[in-house]
């Protein structure tokens, strides 16, 4: 005995197997999702906080990071005694810092 699926039925689920599968690659389960980003693409109050935070320094890499419909994005400036990262709030304001010290304890 064969059983049939009806064409529309298998496309249904082929539909849905594809959504699942690209939506699981794109927010993972605790509903977060990160990406590298230029500073070309950050806000203007977020690359005016970048500019005034570097203070000559080289900017490095650029996440977007978005939780709960809230985005921020963390910078890494500078490097070896000089490196700090910062976590900045979409309106520009730095929420937490992280200076690239040396720790040999």
């Amino acid at each position: 005995m064969s059983i049939r699926i009806h064409p529309l039925a298998l496309a249904g689920l082929v539909l849905a197997a594809g959504l699942v599968v690209s939506g699981c690659k794109e927010r993972p389960s605790e509903g977060r999702y990160q990406e590298a980003v230029g500073l070309s693409q950050v806000p203007a109050p977020v690359k005016a906080t970048i500019d005034q935070q570097a203070q000559g320094r080289s900017v490095g890499e650029i996440e977007k990071q978005t939780a709960k419909g809230t985005t921020r994005y963390a910078v890494a400036l500078g490097s070896g005694n000089q490196k700090q990262e910062l976590l900045i709030d979409e309106g520009g304001k730095v929420v937490a810092t992280n200076a690239g010290e040396d720790d040999d304890d």
